[in-house]
């Protein structure tokens, strides 16, 4: 059987209601090339592997405890057949019918590209603070952008931002090219598999290109604890790849909260859509600012803890780390 031109892989455990809609869009037969849809599931038991199984994807079952970022997403490529594999969660929506080809179109025309993600829209009817967070994230932006280094060797020499917005990837909507992948898998991580991988393609030369035609929507409602371990994972990553060396103490903690808070409750004020009036504003910029930098700090307090004391940064990663 001949191999189709893309990929599309999902990775699954109890993906909820809405899972049949983003089915449907994967599985429609209208597109401009073969492809196939390959759900990679952890131990659904709410009915998402018989649905799966139903609208025609093909599926491999893991057991929970075998399920890790990087790891499942190199099985999920090592099983699929397309020259391009492109990864959506399984809470995303594709926005219409150019989410995969105009990923596809762009490693197509560019060998040099070594992957391309797509844009991220707040879900219809999604809460005021949602809506504000995803607006502001580089995945919301309008136009298209490369990144890339005409000499790799002076991508160390940049700073940290300037690294970081280089190796920026994001498989909530992604698609990378097969024989680049062959030579560069994802880490074996728990946390920014996508960013890492990121890193390691620009370093070797390649292009990584963020394509706004291929959009999905995706947002969601969290908690206080959820973002105080989602800034807590992403803060080390940012510490590991790429630097960053903030001074972890109580008076910059409070200052980075306050200004935090201050920036989104001014974003809530101008959001036509957001409804409720002040107090509202400032309690949910208050539920955001105060978690996030409060996980930012505590994963700089963990890296100098590392240097100086490795059994309570273990224990701290302990404490604060969680599935994210």
């Amino acid at each position: 059987m001949r191999a189709p031109k893309a990929s599309m892989v999902v990775l699954t455990l109890n993906a909820g209601a809405g899972f049949g809609a983003l089915l449907d869009r994967l599985l429609a037969r209208d597109g401009p090339f073969d492809h196939e849809v390959l759900v990679v599931d952890s131990g659904s038991t709410d009915g998402t592997v018989e649905l799966a199984r139903q609208r025609g994807a093909a599926v491999h079952r893991l057991s929970p405890g075998e399920f890790e970022h990087g790891a499942t997403r190199n099985l999920a490529i090592s099983l699929s057949r397309g020259e391009y594999v492109a990864f959506i969660v399984q809470d995303a929506l594709p926005l219409d019918e150019r989410w995969l080809p105009a990923m596809v179109e762009i490693l197509e025309r560019d060998e040099r590209v070594a992957g391309v993600y797509g844009r991220q829209l707040p879900r219809l009817g999604c809460g005021p603070l949602s809506r504000v967070l995803v607006k502001d994230w580089p995945t919301a932006a309008t136009d298209r952008r490369e990144q890339f280094v005409e000499d790799p060797s002076r991508y160390a020499a940049l700073s940290p931002s300037g690294r970081r917005s280089l190796a920026l990837f994001d498989n909530v909507s992604s698609c990378v090219r097969r024989s680049v992948w062959e030579k560069f898998p994802f880490d074996k991580t728990p946390f920014g598999e996508d960013v890492r991988w990121g890193k390691k393609v620009v370093e070797a030369g390649y292009k990584l290109v963020y394509e706004p035609r291929s959009a999905v929507y995706h947002s969601h409602e969290r908690g206080a604890i959820y973002h105080v371990r989602r800034h807590y994972a992403e803060g080390l990553v940012l510490l590991d790849l790429f630097g960053f060396a903030p001074t972890p103490n109580l008076p910059r903690l409070l200052l980075n909260a306050l200004r935090s808070w201050a920036y989104l409750f001014l974003r809530l004020r101008r959001d036509e859509r957001a409804s409720g009036g002040v107090p509202r504003h400032a309690l949910l910029a208050v539920g955001y600012a105060v978690p996030s930098q409060l996980g930012a700090y505590l994963a700089a307090k963990n890296r100098r803890l590392t240097r100086r004391s490795p059994r309570l940064s273990a224990a701290l990663d302990r404490f604060v780390g969680g599935s994210v």
